[in-house]
């Protein structure tokens, strides 16, 4: 029998490994699905921020849509246990205090795993509250504190945008546009390339900040056009049969959906360039209140990912409320503070 020279094979097999490199392949070791050019197995992150996205078997999309930077603007309430619409109690039965500040945990710990996954990447956290007592905002503070957040905590001043909206027969509803329109306007005199205006009953995922920015990027740079991307899978967008697109993104599957909350991800270039939309939003009082966002879906498309990697804090029988497919107990309870 011949005798296998394996320091030949081996001497090979780095050859390879470098021509791959310098061509910008990847390779895999079908018997046990590492990828030697980069020691990292198929369960590992290959994407590489702002030139690459690699997803097996699909191959590398070359990034074009370069992201630089991220303001996250957290809108909090709570003063009330009601929801704003309905005479119902939320899941788990908790007062609006306890959804507040579990869904700000979640944005903190996110913030960390996002700085952690890639370098240098400009975050801030502006948090915009409604007149809550000082030992809540005390506890926000030492939430974000604790991780190390960089972050601002400013009073709403509602008072400054009643004039401008377009009624006045629901002072609650005058208050809650006003708390839309201060985080709007934040937003479009900042200097930060992605904005997420995040409701402060929104509970997410570890890693959902880092599925958003890769996705965003990777189908950005598909589809060669900018995008919204809503962090919720609502159950009700399953209640009709609309025509979608489904995009494979970082880790999750994306779907095109014609509908969304307020809680979203879109570029600073996206609200400067539709500001119409969003102004006609919270200068109104629509039915449904997100009304000129879904005629703004016809022109830009938004996605939400499958499953969801966050869960609306709503009443259990809502439309709005729990996503299909995930263990929520675990993340409510992953994300006590």
């Amino acid at each position: 029998m011949k005798k296998i020279n394996l320091k030949k094979i081996n001497f090979l097999k780095k050859i390879l490994i470098k021509l791959n490199r310098k061509f910008g392949y990847e390779l895999i070791d079908q018997n046990n699905l590492i990828l030697p050019t980069s020691n990292k197995d198929i369960n590992d992150n290959l994407s590489t921020h702002n030139q690459k996205s690699i997803s097996l078997p699909l191959g590398e999309v070359e990034i074009k849509r370069k992201v630089e930077s991220l303001l996250i603007i957290f809108r909090s309430f709570t003063n009330e246990n009601k929801l704003l619409s309905q005479n119902k109690k939320r899941l788990f039965e908790k007062e609006k205090k306890e959804y507040t500040l579990r869904s700000l945990n979640s944005i903190c710990k996110n913030i960390v795993n996002l700085k952690k996954e890639i370098n240098n990447f400009k975050i801030f956290l502006k948090i915009i509250d409604d007149n809550s007592e000082k030992k809540i905002i005390n506890e926000m503070e030492n939430i974000c504190s604790k991780n190390n957040i960089d972050f601002e905590i400013s009073i709403l001043d509602k008072e400054k945008y009643f004039d401008k909206m377009k009624f006045k027969d629901n002072q609650r509803m005058l208050a809650h546009n006003s708390h839309i329109f201060m985080s709007k306007d934040y937003a479009v005199n900042s200097d930060y390339d992605l904005l997420y205006f995040v409701e402060d009953d929104y509970v997410h995922e570890h890693d959902a900040l880092i599925e958003m920015i890769y996705s965003y990027q990777r189908i950005c740079s598909q589809l060669n056009e900018e995008i919204v991307m809503c962090p919720v899978d609502y159950p009700y967008l399953y209640i009709k049969v609309d025509p979608t697109i489904n995009l494979i993104g970082f880790k999750k599957y994306w779907r095109q959906i014609n509908q969304s909350l307020c809680t979203y991800l879109i570029s600073k270039s996206t609200l400067e360039k539709y500001w119409n939309y969003y102004e006609e939003m919270f200068l109104n009082n629509y039915n449904p209140y997100e009304k000129p966002l879904h005629d703004l879906y016809k022109v830009i498309k938004c996605f939400s990912p499958m499953p969801s990697l966050g869960m609306h804090l709503t009443n259990i029988n809502s439309i709005y409320g729990l996503s299909p497919l995930k263990d929520w107990i675990k993340v409510w309870e992953n994300n006590k503070y």
